[in-house]
């Protein structure tokens, strides 16, 4: 069995949001025609990608809120009520299914929410909630129909916590140029 580390590895598919890893994800050749690709810690990464999304100043699209919200273990009801009292469990679900576009307060108590529900869990992504309090979120669909949103970059690392214990995680991403 040989096994390499792949230089970058789209992990789109898997996760749900446009992310790709550097250094850290390993081919495992079984035999000469079977081939595998290991993710390790794919519940740490899936946070650290929706946590790095959310900081991102693009505006969210209907499909990326559904697999922000899945990853984050929430149903439609459950984001709504941690919305508060105006947000109708319908409403979660006409945002996600792109018949209505989330307003900016409710997109930032959004992404407020989710980067409070996994920060822990993504340990190598550089979270504090007054980041998002000041993003200023654009929505570059207005100029360009056909803009995807840039991937997330990750590679692996060696942190070391509070504790002074050792573990491995997934850095933040590259920051995003500024627009003009």
């Amino acid at each position: 069995m040989s096994q390499r580390l792949l230089p970058e590895h789209d992990v789109t598919d898997l996760i749900g949001l446009r992310v790709v890893l550097e250094n850290a994800a390993r081919e495992i050749g079984e035999s000469d025609d079977e081939v595998s690709v290991e993710v390790p810690d794919i519940e740490e990464l899936a946070a650290a990608a929706d946590v790095a999304r959310c900081l991102q100043p693009i505006k969210l699209e209907a499909k990326e809120l559904r697999v922000i919200r899945k990853i984050a273990g929430w149903t439609g009801v459950e984001l709504a009520d941690r919305m508060g009292d105006r947000t109708a469990p319908e409403t979660i679900s006409r945002w996600e299914g792109g018949q209505q576009s989330m307003g900016g307060y409710a997109e930032k108590v959004f992404r407020l929410l989710i980067c409070e529900e996994l920060a822990e869990k993504a340990p190598g992504v550089g979270y504090k909630a007054g980041a998002i309090a000041h993003l200023n979120v654009l929505d570059p669909w207005r100029g360009d129909k056909e803009f995807r949103v840039p991937p997330i970059r990750f590679g692996r690392l060696r942190m070391r916590r509070a504790d002074h214990s050792l573990i491995c995680a997934y850095t933040d991403p590259a920051p995003l140029p500024r627009a003009a």
